[in-house]
C-alpha cells in the first residue's frame, strides 16, 4: 500500500482511494440511486443529478473537518467513483474513530471493499495511531457484518430503532476493532 504524505490518497493493488470531487456527482448518482445498494444505508436513494451534486458537496465539506477522512473508491487507471469509505468522528484525545462505507452494486463480489477496508484500517491504526475503530450496521446486512468480522471487529451492542429509513425503523449493531486485535489479525486473508 502506498500512502501520500498528507494521507489524501491511498493506492492499493487494484484501487485508488482519493478525495471526493465535484466531478464524481454523475457516478455517485448511479451508486446512490440504486435501491438495492441503498437497502441498508441510513438515507433513501436519490433520484436526480442535483441530489448527487448536493451529496458530493456535503461529502467534500465533511472531509474538510479535522475529525473526518473521506475517500472516493476508484479502480486504478479509471478514476471512476465506485463508492466511498470514510473515517469520521475521529478523536485524537481518545484515539478512536468510526468507519463507514458504501460500494455500488455492480462492484460487489470482487473483493474491492475488503481491499479498501484493509488500507483504511492500516491508515487508522498506523497513520492516525488510533486505538479503536467503530462501525455500525443494520443487523440484517450480512455482507457488511461478514466484512467487519473478517477484520476482527467485535459486536458490542444493539441500538433498537436507531434509523428511520425506507418507511420503517431499523436497528443498528455496534462493533469495534481494537488496535491489539487488529495487529494480531493483520493482515487478514484477502483472497
Amino acid at each position: 500500500m502506498k500512502m501520500a504524505d498528507n494521507a489524501t490518497t491511498i493506492q492499493t493493488e487494484r484501487l485508488v482511494l482519493r478525495p471526493i470531487l465535484k466531478e464524481d456527482a454523475p457516478a455517485a448518482l448511479e451508486v446512490f440511486s440504486d435501491a438495492r445498494t441503498m437497502e441498508y444505508w441510513s438515507n433513501e436513494p436519490i433520484t436526480t443529478l442535483a441530489e448527487a451534486e448536493l451529496l458530493i458537496q456535503k461529502d467534500i465539506e465533511w472531509a474538510a473537518l479535522d475529525s473526518t477522512r473521506a475517500w472516493a473508491i476508484t479502480l486504478a487507471g479509471t478514476d471512476r467513483y465506485m463508492g466511498k469509505i470514510t473515517l469520521f468522528q475521529i478523536s485524537q484525545q481518545n484515539r478512536r474513530g468510526e468507519i463507514g462505507y458504501l460500494l455500488g452494486r455492480k462492484y460487489w463480489g470482487k473483493g474491492y471493499m475488503t481491499e479498501a477496508m484493509a488500507s483504511v484500517l492500516s491508515y487508522a491504526f498506523d497513520g492516525l495511531k488510533l486505538h479503536r475503530v467503530e462501525a455500525d450496521t443494520d443487523p440484517d446486512n450480512l455482507p457488511s457484518l461478514a466484512l467487519l468480522d473478517r477484520f476482527g471487529f467485535t459486536r458490542e451492542g444493539l441500538f433498537r430503532d436507531r434509523w428511520y429509513v425506507h418507511g420503517a425503523w431499523h436497528d443498528s449493531v455496534m462493533l469495534a476493532l481494537l488496535e491489539n486485535i487488529y495487529r494480531k489479525n493483520s493482515p487478514p486473508d484477502l483472497s
